[in-house]
């Protein structure tokens, strides 16, 4: 399905004259006046802090940063320019706030699509493959909310070997790669994802799907201890592959 201006600006939120607006950081509210600025920049959009300003037929429009939308605005003809960008600083409208929150939350669904995608893509160029779902299964997926772990000499926090939800220079030379130590491997997936598994029997899958070996820190390798119950209990339960 095509996204088009108008899904764009079904998924906005309309300034207003009088449009309250509260700034939480400072603990006040105040009236948002913006509305010179709309026959002045009418055709045009500003970006600030993954939210973007637009304004079309009079109205003054703000949507959270997506790729869908940044497309959108400039296949309509829309030009670039500088201008007050609302809600792009912790600030957010007092009456819309739950539909903002919304948005918001929608746009952070887009991003993480978009990574896959981004990822997929890039492996699909360069020779890295699936391995079976089963085997999949078999494996523990690091949260990108990261897991809490105790040893009998440290604590600390693991996440993702990606942790963002972009596919930079540190991102391509990760993806695909995999790690071994004290009978556990921990690989990046084609999806971007963080995977540890135990036992290695899944090194000839990953071989065989184009993984490369890699210096990968090894997570749960070395006697740690997963502090989340329900985490731990995912781990401690899957079958040596």
């Amino acid at each position: 399905m095509t996204y088009s201006m108008q899904n764009l600006i079904e998924d906005s939120i309309r300034v207003y004259p009088g449009m309250i607006v509260v700034w939480p950081q400072f603990g006040k509210e105040e009236t948002l006046n913006v509305m010179e600025l709309v026959p002045k920049f009418n055709g045009h959009y500003a970006a600030n802090n993954s939210t973007v300003s637009f304004i079309t037929g009079d109205n003054f429009y703000v949507t959270p940063y997506t790729r869908k939308a940044m497309k959108v605005l400039r296949d309509s003809g829309f030009c670039e320019a500088s201008f007050y960008v609302p809600f792009s600083n912790w600030d957010y409208p007092k009456f819309e706030k739950t539909r903002w929150e919304s948005l918001r939350e929608m746009a952070q669904k887009s991003y993480e699509e978009d990574f896959k995608a981004d990822c997929y893509r890039y492996c699909d160029e360069h020779g890295i493959g699936a391995i079976s779902e089963e085997t999949l299964k078999r494996c523990f997926k690091m949260p990108s909310t990261g897991v809490h772990v105790k040893h009998l000499y440290f604590e600390n926090w693991y996440y993702p070997i990606i942790n963002s939800c972009c596919l930079d220079s540190w991102g391509v030379d990760k993806i695909g790669r995999y790690c071994t130590n004290n009978g556990k491997v921990v690989f990046v997936y084609r999806d971007g994802a963080t995977y540890v598994a135990k036992g290695y029997k899944i090194l000839d899958e990953l071989r065989s799907a184009g993984y490369k070996e890699d210096g990968l820190f090894v997570p749960f390798s070395n006697g740690e201890v997963i502090q989340d119950p329900a985490l731990r209990s995912i781990w401690e339960e899957l079958g040596k592959n």
